[in-house]
């Protein structure tokens, strides 16, 4: 059993986190990179399931077919876990600019979005005790 609450909670944090991916990748286009369609068409289909999730009336009533039906690097990977499904996307852009921003533009930089990711992520990192 979900406790849809904290998951509605998580994926208000996973919003958040999307916008670093988004400006990076706005970023990169800026600086004439040119990114992978695939990069965009995983952040269209992962902002969908962050409202999905924040909006759904009933979130154990959510079907596989109902997560993948939008695009992205994890399609069918996270059954109905829509957190996973959501995380997994972002990891997987993240780790895609990071390397395309290596490759068209230099490590240096790369490490600087790199850090820009991380700190995005920090809200839903554990607390250290």
């Amino acid at each position: 059993m979900i406790d849809e609450r904290m998951v509605r909670q998580e994926c208000a944090k996973l919003g958040d986190v999307w916008e670093a991916p988004s400006k990076i990748t706005t970023d990169l286009k800026e600086r004439g990179v040119n990114v992978p369609v695939d990069v965009y068409t995983s952040l269209r289909g992962t902002r969908v399931l962050i409202t999905l999730c924040k909006g759904h009336p009933n979130l154990k009533d959510l079907v596989p077919a109902d997560i993948e039906t939008y695009k992205g690097f994890c399609v069918a990977c996270c059954d109905t876990d829509i957190v996973a499904r959501t995380r997994c996307e972002l990891r997987n852009v993240e780790d895609l600019l990071v390397l395309w921003a290596t490759k068209e533009l230099g490590s240096k930089l790369a490490i600087e979005l790199q850090e820009k990711a991380r700190k995005a992520w920090e809200p839903l990192e554990p607390v250290a005790i």
